[in-house]
């Protein structure tokens, strides 16, 4: 899941209170490694639900997911692909946008252990918050596969930000996710091309797609959620094309 992506787009109105993504892979300063060798003996040095809610991380091809961290023990990511994406890939699959695992606290941080087999840490290092990431199968002990800063999104862009499903009216039309990250892009499973941007307007959220199509989400505090979905080529100032349930995973 970790290995796939669509360009980054400029950012909209959102921009103004997101956390820019991180540089170019080869400018990224690696943090200083947190004690990796005491995590078993330390797991009660730190309460890890201080570390609640949504993170900007990166990947082994150092491009910007979320992390989002509940308190009942979930974490979910969202993405908009992993990686270099070739122009032959093809839509995104809901696993190119989310992951699913189980935090825990770890050392002086707290450890997710997804179901793809990778494993994310948030531990405080010497200059402050870090992402520690393995591989599946890599010595978790052992120097990690990729390591950046951890950034803490704000809190009213991370109240948005996440994997949604969208549910068509008709039993004919099957679901499809949309994924929004705090750098302001968009992804989608529906469309060939499934990149997009997205922004706040007028208590709600616009998603332009490269596809042409708009998609208008109403966030509430509970789902489900109301999606406004206009197709390509309908009049963006007129009557959406379709209104559909939307929940977030």
């Amino acid at each position: 899941m970790r290995l796939s992506s669509a360009p980054l787009p400029a950012l909209l109105l959102v921009a103004a209170t997101t956390i820019a993504p991180p540089g170019p892979a080869s400018a990224a300063p690696v943090p200083a490694q947190p004690r990796l060798g005491a995590v078993a003996s330390d797991a009660a040095e730190a309460d890890p639900a201080r570390l609640l809610g949504v993170w900007s991380l990166a990947d082994n091809a150092n491009v910007l997911f979320n992390l989002r961290l509940d308190a009942d023990g979930r974490a979910t990511t969202a993405a908009a692909g992993r990686g270099p994406r070739s122009a032959e890939a093809g839509a995104f699959t809901a696993a190119d946008l989310l992951e699913r695992g189980r935090w825990r606290g770890w050392g002086n941080g707290l450890r997710v252990d997804y179901s793809s087999g990778w494993t994310d840490t948030l531990l405080l290092g010497p200059a402050g918050m870090v992402q520690w990431s393995w591989a599946p199968g890599a010595d978790r002990n052992g120097p990690p596969t990729n390591a950046r800063q951890a950034i803490r999104v704000d809190a009213g862009v991370a109240a948005l930000v996440g994997v949604y499903r969208i549910m068509p009216p008709s039993a004919a039309q099957a679901p499809w996710l949309v994924s929004l990250l705090s750098d302001g892009r968009a992804a989608n499973t529906l469309d060939a091309d499934g990149s997009g941007t997205w922004r706040i307007q007028a208590g709600a959220v616009a998603i332009d797609w490269s596809s042409g199509r708009r998609t208008r989400l109403l966030v509430k505090p509970e789902g489900p959620f109301r999606a406004e979905l206009w197709s390509m080529g309908a009049n963006r100032d007129g009557a959406p094309s379709q209104v559909a349930d939307a929940i977030r995973l």
